[in-house]
């Protein structure tokens, strides 16, 4: 068998959408598959590009999803190439489609609520066969854009490996996955008062984030 992993994140290679996939896809190559992994945001430039990544797509018997969640959805560099597949009418009856989608929040809910719901409707669209799908919550707690994997940091990432192992036996025994919502933080994340601090450390970046871009961040214009 033949997998295809597919990183949706605008960040590349610096994302935690490429450190979760790649991890999978060395997995999946111990239990003898052929794999391959393509970065979308390369390959949407050119004409000569596309007709190369449409074509690893049809070569392949499982097309492995990873991406970050914006605004509750895709990224557009994702949506540009669901809209390519579906234009192409390619006939994709026979492959497996996943899924693994990963947010900052640690809600999944972000996740499950609108763009699992999507994913699910674009497979069932374009003829993919549903293999599953992955809600991760809290991503950037493995440093992908930091340029690190899960390797890198240590027993953090355990309950994430140990996830991925399991998901690699099922995708190369072709056996379902199932709709999964992991609890894959270490289990200090779970105390409610690391989670408000965490909240509002976040809240606080954002606030700068905001600011520097020239952002009033407490500006009510509808109250007055």
């Amino acid at each position: 068998m033949k997998a295809l992993l597919l990183v949706g994140s605008p960040r590349g290679k610096r994302s935690t959408s490429n450190s979760i996939g790649m991890y999978l896809l060395e997995l999946l190559k111990e239990k003898r598959l052929e794999t391959k992994s393509i970065i979308i945001k390369n390959e949407l430039s050119e004409d000569e590009k596309i007709a190369r990544l449409l074509e690893d797509i049809n070569n392949s018997d499982i097309i492995i999803l990873t991406a970050p969640l914006y605004d509750d959805s895709q990224p557009y560099i994702v949506v540009k190439l669901m809209e390519l597949i579906a234009e192409k009418k390619m006939n994709l009856n026979a492959k497996r489609f996943i899924p693994i989608i990963n947010c900052g929040f640690f809600e999944s809910e972000h996740i499950i609520a609108v763009a699992i719901p999507i994913y699910h409707k674009f497979a069932k669209t374009v003829g993919f066969k549903w293999a599953g799908s992955v809600a991760i919550g809290g991503g950037e707690i493995f440093q992908g854009r930091h340029g690190k994997n899960l390797d890198d940091i240590g027993k953090m990432a355990n309950k994430m490996k140990n996830l991925l192992d399991l998901i690699a036996v099922k995708l190369s025994s072709n056996l379902e996955v199932g709709d999964l919502v992991p609890d894959v933080f270490p289990k200090v994340f779970n105390v409610k008062f690391l989670q408000k601090l965490l909240i509002r450390m976040n809240n606080r970046n954002w606030k700068k984030i905001a600011e520097s871009n020239g952002e009033i961040v407490d500006a009510t214009p509808y109250l007055d």
